[in-house]
């Protein structure tokens, strides 16, 4: 069974990693590497860690799932939901989602962007009471759908 906590900085460089091996298949599929999650360099992952709010869902010690969120005021950004591929499918992502919302009570709307392409992406947040605000067409291959979830009547 896997456990959630903080990120901590020596989890950064397998954050980073498992993060470029969860979207791999989204590159492909774009045609290109040049999507966040693979462009990412080390540094942004350790200032996210430091600063903002970074999860990691552990299975016997194996970081197999991160999670990161950018809070602005009470709106957070949710980034680089990414579970490991071998253990996709399992609850992991919606654990991580989750434990983002619970960790950050005082924000009352989550943001995200995510890929159509991979169509499992918005049904998986829509489940989360995730929906779709805009879609953005970012080249012939790709449409980005950018999400809301309003938790606070107040946002």
């Amino acid at each position: 069974m896997y456990t959630i906590r903080r990120a901590n900085l020596g989890d950064a460089p397998t954050m980073l990693d498992l993060q470029r091996r969860a979207f791999a298949e989204e590159g492909r599929r774009s045609g290109t590497q040049d999507i966040s999650p693979l462009a990412e360099l080390l540094d942004a992952v350790i200032e996210h860690i430091q600063n903002q709010t970074a999860l990691v869902a552990r299975d016997n010690g194996k970081v197999i799932g991160t999670i990161r969120g950018i809070v602005k005021g009470r709106v957070c950004t949710v980034r680089a939901l990414a579970v490991d591929p071998a253990n996709q499918g399992h609850g992991v992502g919606s654990s991580l989602l989750n434990a983002l919302e619970r960790t950050l009570p005082d924000v009352a709307q989550f943001d995200l962007t995510t890929n159509t392409m991979m169509e499992g992406n918005v049904p998986f947040y829509e489940r989360h009471g995730y929906r779709v605000n805009e879609l953005t067409r970012h080249s012939e291959l790709v449409t980005l759908a950018q999400m809301t979830k309003i938790v606070d009547g107040d946002a």
